[in-house]
């Protein structure tokens, strides 16, 4: 393959993340105007407006539970077609439409006005996720995710009066994400970056990922979160998730150049 083949193809490489990029935000756009008008007839209802609001109450009851049945077929479909051959997109986009309106429609279901709030920071810090995922490295992606899971542990410690049991549930599973990114990573390390798993090999990571920075933001990430048990959410904490998340943007942005 020549210089221009190359070129090439890695252009088309980067329209195509730019595309899924783009249908990303566009998608969260969507969703984030339909949880304003959830929020409107749902939560936060007029008296004339009862009658909508109970009507959308039996339709969460439905989609509480058809939703999260449809994720896992979904899955289901994805894992075989994968084993099958070569990635395909249309089982990949179909399960991830389906989790990310299963989430949503249980936490709706579970949690009403408190539960749109939540998906309200939640549906843009997908979105931007996505945004990492395909546009900077995977190491840095890693760090955003554990960055993100932190800031909505501190969200939901502003409010864990109203919902302890939520909170403390969401924390658990926060330590359940965070061991699991450093066991991961430790593997990763030992393989130069390469999982296997029943003979396939699978590249996650270059050889030359900084394995440091991603257990040091999981360790930023868990001090914070027992901090804030234990002394409260304060902006002090926010900021210190968010300077360092900063300082990793930009060590990885100059490393793109």
């Amino acid at each position: 393959m020549d210089k221009r083949e190359r070129a090439d193809q890695a252009k088309q490489q980067e329209e195509a993340a730019m595309n899924r990029v783009l249908i990303w935000i566009g998608g969260s756009v969507v969703l984030e105007a339909l949880l304003l008008l959830l929020n409107r007839y749902y939560a936060d209802y007029k008296v004339k407006d009862i009658q909508i609001a109970v009507a959308l109450r039996s339709v969460f009851d439905v989609l509480a539970v058809a939703l999260p049945v449809c994720f896992l077929a979904g899955l289901v479909w994805w894992v075989v077609s994968w084993k099958k051959g070569p990635h395909k997109l249309l089982p990949q986009v179909v399960t991830t439409v389906l989790g990310v309106l299963a989430v949503c429609a249980v936490a709706v279901k579970l949690y009403a006005g408190t539960g749109i709030k939540v998906l309200y920071v939640a549906v843009p810090c997908l979105a931007a996720l996505a945004l990492v995922y395909y546009l900077y490295q995977r190491e840095f992606f890693a760090m955003a995710v554990m960055s993100a899971a932190g800031f909505l542990g501190l969200f939901l410690l502003d409010r864990r009066v109203a919902h302890p049991t939520a909170v403390y549930g969401y924390l658990a599973a926060e330590v359940v994400l965070l061991v699991a990114v450093a066991l991961i990573a430790h593997a990763l390390q030992n393989g130069d970056g390469v999982l296997t798993w029943k003979g396939r090999k699978l590249e996650v990571l270059p050889e030359e990922a900084n394995y440091t920075m991603i257990y040091a933001t999981g360790l930023v990430a868990a001090l914070v979160q027992v901090i804030g048990l234990v002394m409260g959410a304060t902006m002090m904490l926010y900021g210190v998730l968010a300077v360092w998340l900063l300082a990793m943007a930009v060590y990885y942005t100059v490393k793109l150049m």
